[in-house]
């Protein structure tokens, strides 16, 4: 057995060792989650400041030891320039050093070694290769068995609750390297009794069909664009299959394509929220309320656009991170430009726990025209989201409108939603729009990951 299996099989092991305790946790109050939180923030800077330089100058002043949840502002945000320019100094292990785990990486993708613990106990992966910023970050042992638990917690309690009938098999689609966060994270499953299918995303949709026919799993996992794309091969009778639980991750999920799982098979789908950064931290319960939010292992603030936390959290422009889980990279109040629409109700899944009741996408992936005319991507959606005929897109900007690449069924016919477009950006302030629809059999997906970028605005 290679080094990298065995290190594997052991993570595995302490992943389910934690489970039953972070489905517990799940009937937390929201006293209990807010204690726990601030038990973690002290432990956490504590630790940062005594071991990385970074935080020693940054946060030295503050009494990590009495730090309270609404001291959170007076702590600078910090960016992913931040963690680039500054990553020797941050990480609190003195052995890790960036050139050496860029190295490592590399080595990983040119196939000179297979074992993707870094040091024997760190996971590292970059992020940033369709958003433009690069960025390296890393995940101790503790931060792995906290995200695979967050990302799969919901359903064992249901299993427990309602235990699954006939074979357990969990076909997972994600990238098809381990340099890539998604396939170390998906495939793990919680119930050793679960099989798992590993399929790339980028695999031809006709052999992935053809694959998911011959396994019939009954539970989904992958990326949002993709089991849309499957849900469209379901309604079009070629992929026979009858999952019982599907979950999406990675990329934003579209209403059309969780009516397109209820067409299909009658269920809906359970999304989830997180990033390479901070691991996988939210996830939908069965009340299909919103996604709960692993507020013991992080905490989110919504802030605008000048970092300032907001009392409104649908008026936020993006949130600020910190995590509670891991020591070897802290991020205290790392900005993420997701736009995430918080609800501090009463949550039927996790009655301790917010929720994300909406992920408008990046704040980042506005279309910004000439003028300052400013397009979100909701314009497109609300017209290309509407057409039976189109199952997957991506929006190209242009210099003064659009190109959409589609992948289309039926009998197609581009001028109507051409039309529609222009007529939507006209109303947006854009007027006069030149806007392409194009058919294709697939669309570009980032070659590492195989994440689709629905929204590709024009290089700045």
């Amino acid at each position: 057995m290679d080094s990298f299996t065995e290190l594997r099989r052991r993570h595995v092991e302490d992943v389910r060792r934690f489970t039953p305790e972070a489905v517990a946790r799940l009937d937390w109050t929201r006293e209990q989650v807010r204690a726990h939180q601030t038990k973690r923030l002290r432990e956490v800077v504590s630790h940062a400041v005594q071991h990385s330089p970074y935080y020693a100058e940054r946060l030295g002043h503050l009494d990590a030891r009495a730090l309270e949840l609404d001291d959170l502002p007076s702590i600078p945000p910090m960016t992913k320039a931040d963690v680039m320019t500054h990553w020797d100094q941050i990480v609190t292990d003195p052995e890790l050093h960036l050139d050496d785990v860029v190295e490592h990486l590399e080595a990983l993708h040119a196939g000179k070694h297979q074992n993707y613990y870094y040091l024997g106990k760190y996971y590292a992966a970059a992020t940033g290769g369709t958003s433009g910023q690069r960025g390296v970050f890393l995940w101790d042992w503790e931060t792995f068995i906290a995200t695979a638990n967050a990302t799969y917690r919901m359903e064992v309690r249901d299993d427990q609750l309602h235990p699954p009938d006939g074979p357990r098999r969990t076909a997972v689609i994600c990238a098809g390297s381990f340099v890539h966060a998604s396939r170390l994270l998906f495939p793990t499953m919680l119930d050793p009794q679960r099989d798992t299918l590993v399929l790339s995303a980028g695999t031809p949709i006709g052999q992935m069909v053809e694959q998911l026919n011959d396994y019939q799993p009954d539970r989904l996992v992958g990326y949002a664009s993709i089991v849309e794309e499957l849900c469209a091969e379901a309604l079009d009778g070629r992929l026979a299959i009858q999952p019982q639980r599907i979950l999406t991750n990675s990329e934003p999920l579209l209403p059309e394509a969780r009516n397109m799982a209820l067409e299909a098979w009658g269920i809906n789908i359970h999304n989830s929220w997180g990033s390479v950064e901070i691991g996988l931290v939210a996830t939908e319960g069965d009340s299909f309320a919103g996604s709960t939010l692993a507020e013991d292992m992080v905490i989110v603030e919504p802030v605008d656009v000048e970092h300032r936390v907001v009392a409104d959290p649908a008026q936020a422009d993006h949130v600020l991170v910190t995590k509670l889980c891991g020591t070897v990279m802290p991020l205290v109040r790392y900005v993420m430009t997701d736009t995430l629409v918080l609800d501090n109700g009463p949550n039927p899944d996790a009655p301790g726990y917010r929720r994300i009741v909406d992920i408008k996408g990046r704040s980042d992936a506005w279309f910004v025209y000439a003028g300052d005319i400013k397009i979100h991507p909701m314009v497109f959606r609300s017209v290309l989201g509407q057409d039976r005929h189109i199952s997957e897109y991506q929006v190209q900007q242009t210099e003064r409108g659009a190109k959409v690449l589609a992948i289309t069924h039926g009998d197609f016919e581009p001028s109507r939603p051409t039309a529609a477009l222009q007529q939507a950006l006209a109303d947006a302030g854009l007027g006069n729009a030149q806007v392409s629809i194009e058919s294709v059999a697939e669309l570009p997906r980032h070659p590492q990951t195989n994440k689709l970028k629905r929204f590709v605005p024009l290089a700045k």
